[in-house]
């Protein structure tokens, strides 16, 4: 990648670090925040960062202006390999599922596993795989102006970034059927009903209360935070007795952490506890 291209996605995917909350913010306004292929594995590489380190210990994900959290991949904006000779097909079997894996999927994937807190802060409007990215979060805070919109039928498409898995563990099969089937609009007031937000704000408190929650995480014992999200996620898809030994291991590997033993020493002399996040 040259340094232009470098540096039109750093513009496009805005990154700072405030308080030990990461702040990344969309911003590709004129497509609807919508995410070139550029942006979205640079957002991949963001998510994978934050693993095996304690400076960043939350974060937040956002879109930029009023009108668009995220709608999806930046359809004009193409990854096709053109290297072929004249004699080869343009699309070899295998091709696009490899895309879905090493694309959307990928992304999905990079917010699930990652070690810290996400908190999705949805502005507005998060269609396709801008509404998944949000509920692979681990909270969501919408404005009361944000809708969602499961958009795939509306392109005779087939539902990608992991919206066949996340959605029904949200809000069951059926109504995740409703939403696909139909591609209708979600307001934030419906998308709280549904438990598919945690919280719905108006438009000038989202930030505030983004920022509040982050930064209450990002104060927090981060190791907890980490073996909680990720036992949390596997008991979506494991029977009980392996649940069960996924738990023991993760309290015993946890106890040897400096936040386990100053939780418990902090009670003992009653006072509040110091988390260092490690």
């Amino acid at each position: 990648m040259d340094e232009k291209s470098e540096s039109n996605i750093k513009k496009s995917i805005e990154f700072q670090v405030e308080n030990k909350v990461a702040w990344i913010t969309i911003d590709n306004q004129e497509k609807g925040n919508g995410l070139t292929p550029e942006m979205r594995n640079h957002l991949i590489d963001l998510f994978e960062s934050f693993n095996g380190q304690f400076e960043i210990r939350s974060a937040v994900i956002t879109g930029a202006g009023e009108k668009f959290f995220c709608t999806g991949a930046d359809l004009s904006a193409s990854s096709q390999n053109n290297d072929r000779s004249e004699k080869t097909p343009s699309l070899v079997t295998g091709q696009i599922r490899r895309m879905m894996l090493d694309g959307s999927i990928k992304l999905m994937n990079s917010v699930l596993d990652c070690e810290i807190p996400v908190i999705a802060s949805v502005n507005g409007t998060a269609a396709g795989i801008g509404a998944h990215l949000a509920f692979c979060s681990d909270l969501v805070i919408t404005s009361e102006t944000a809708r969602f919109i499961e958009i795939f039928a509306r392109r005779g498409l087939v539902p990608d970034g992991l919206g066949a898995w996340i959605l029904p563990r949200l809000i069951g099969i059926q109504k995740t059927k409703e939403l696909m089937f139909f591609a209708d609009d979600v307001s934030a007031e419906e998308a709280l009903r549904l438990g598919l937000c945690n919280r719905s704000v108006p438009a000038s408190e989202l930030e505030t209360k983004s920022r509040e929650w982050a930064e209450r995480l990002a104060a927090g014992p981060s190791r907890s935070y980490m073996f909680t999200k990720w036992m949390l996620n596997k008991s979506l898809d494991v029977d009980r007795m392996t649940l069960a030994e996924y738990e023991a291991w993760a309290v015993e590997v946890n106890a040897s952490t400096h936040d386990s033993k100053e939780g418990v020493v902090s009670f003992q002399e009653k006072r509040n506890p110091e988390w260092k996040g490690y």
